[in-house]
């Protein structure tokens, strides 16, 4: 692939009427992860497929699809790949509600306020990383021009977030309609290449770019994609058909948007393949991202999970 320059201004800012769709991810042992996405973070199985599962809402928008590699290696520790994946919740009480069902269960979590969203961490069985959130109102965020202002993080205050809860408050049910994967995050090894791709060639806004870390949003969004190279600072690619990421879906507003895009990444020197579940391109870390002109079926993420070698 050939680096993109590094510019401040992209040559066409991606259409902000973008949403992502699942991340896919390969695994060695289908049966525990499975049942962690539906118990611990109360997504829906909406599918199977042999050993392989998609799971998402219940009005059938996937979100995670688990693909089987029985024999899938162990990446390197300083490889890129997934950071972790983030799930957004559509109200604070939802939020408020899984963090009580996740006390019930016993999960180890972190959690951090960052004045954009209040997030919880973990990690599901097979060590990938899990973001579950619920966005502050967007006037509260710390961005001026579009670009973070703060770096500041503040603990979550738990009595506020239960208190969002009526007494008699149903409990939680699952996560509902509406719950989505707010952003990913990646790993890097060399933010350059990754800060022109993302602003450069796709068109996102690049809102931070600091600490090892750059962050890539659309529309006013504090980011769509993370990128950090806290431990990957040189790193190399995870082999092929290792565990962990296996792509990213964004789904782009429309065919012509689709086309707009494609074209920018072929103009520089970046390998579009296509196939039956859309557009399969690298960024410089070697993550691959699904692109496609509408929203995520069952049916396309199986066939993007069915795809085995995923090229380029």
């Amino acid at each position: 692939m050939t680096s993109p320059a590094h510019t401040a201004t992209p040559v066409s800012r991606i259409d902000p009427n973008l949403t992502l769709g699942e991340v896919a991810l390969t695994v060695r042992d289908p049966g525990p992860m499975t049942r962690f996405y539906e118990v611990a973070l109360g997504l829906t199985l909406l599918a199977r497929e042999g050993q392989g599962a998609v799971l998402g809402t219940p009005d059938d928008h996937p979100l995670v699809t688990l693909a089987h590699g029985p024999a899938a290696s162990l990446p390197p520790e300083n490889a890129t790949g997934l950071y972790h994946l983030a799930l957004a919740f559509p109200t604070r009480p939802d939020l408020a509600r899984w963090l009580k069902h996740a006390a019930a269960l016993g999960l180890r979590l972190g959690q951090s306020d960052h004045h954009t969203h209040e997030a919880f961490y973990l990690s599901d069985p097979e060590g990938n990383g899990v973001e579950v959130y619920h966005d502050w109102p967007r006037e509260q965020w710390p961005l001026k021009d579009g670009k973070f202002t703060s770096f500041d993080r503040s603990a979550i205050d738990i009595p506020g977030l239960l208190g969002t809860l009526a007494p008699d408050d149903a409990g939680w049910q699952g996560a509902p309609v509406g719950t989505r994967m707010g952003h990913v995050h990646l790993k890097m090894a060399d933010a350059r290449a990754t800060h022109a791709f993302y602003e450069g060639v796709l068109g996102f806004d690049i809102t931070a770019d600091a600490m090892d870390a750059i962050f890539a949003g659309a529309g006013g969004y504090h980011h769509h994609v993370g990128n950090n190279a806290w431990h990957s600072r040189g790193g190399p690619r995870a082999p092929e058909g290792a565990l962990g990421l296996r792509h990213v879906t964004i789904e782009l507003s429309s065919v012509r948007e689709l086309e707009t895009v494609t074209r920018r990444l072929r103009d520089a020197g970046v390998p579009v393949t296509e196939d039956h579940a859309g557009f399969l391109v690298r960024d410089p870390a070697g993550n691959r991202l699904r692109l496609r002109s509408v929203p995520s079926t069952v049916a396309s993420a199986l066939a993007a999970s069915s795809l085995a070698p995923e090229s380029p």
